[in-house]
């Protein structure tokens, strides 16, 4: 499988990870009786030396996660498109988002023991995976290597044609 196609369906996991995550953090509201009303009040006070409260942190938090989700889509999405013509280039950034995901579905294994949310991160990992390794393929395949006078810092032009 070519590694821009692999690179969309990582991606379309990703907005539909982050999707629920928008949609269930912020339609969110209390449904465990009276104990967790006085825990979310209590958060809501202010801290002492703060102008913000620990649900400010918490509700912000969990607004940059669905704004890194979506950086996430955003970015796998292009890297797709560059990835048609140059599969090599993308490999430092799918290794890294191989690492995130992974990081990810660690943390939350740990903190909030959610299988769903874990399960999401494994398979875009997996499938990003196959991304890597596909896109080295291409390379191999395509013969394109730095003997070959491929620098990799501008598309369509090499050394030999200097």
């Amino acid at each position: 499988m070519k590694p821009a196609i692999t690179l969309r369906i990582a991606s379309a996991l990703a907005f539909i990870q982050y999707s629920a995550h928008a949609f269930l953090f912020l339609s969110a509201r209390p449904a465990h009786g009276a104990d967790e009303i006085v825990v979310i009040t209590a958060m809501k006070s202010h801290v002492a030396w703060l102008s913000r409260s620990s649900w400010d942190f918490y509700f912000g938090y969990g607004l940059m996660a669905i704004l890194s989700g979506v950086v996430e889509v955003v970015l796998l999405w292009l890297l797709a498109a560059i990835a048609k013509e140059r599969p090599g280039r993308v490999r430092p950034a799918i290794a890294l988002f191989i690492f995130a995901n992974v990081v990810h579905a660690l943390l939350v294994w740990k903190y909030f023991a959610l299988v769903a949310p874990m399960s999401f991160d494994i398979l875009i990992a997996m499938t990003l995976g196959l991304a890597f390794v596909n896109s080295s393929n291409q390379v191999v395949a395509s013969g394109l290597t730095r003997e070959s006078g491929d620098t990799g810092l501008n598309p369509g032009h090499s050394r030999r044609s200097e």
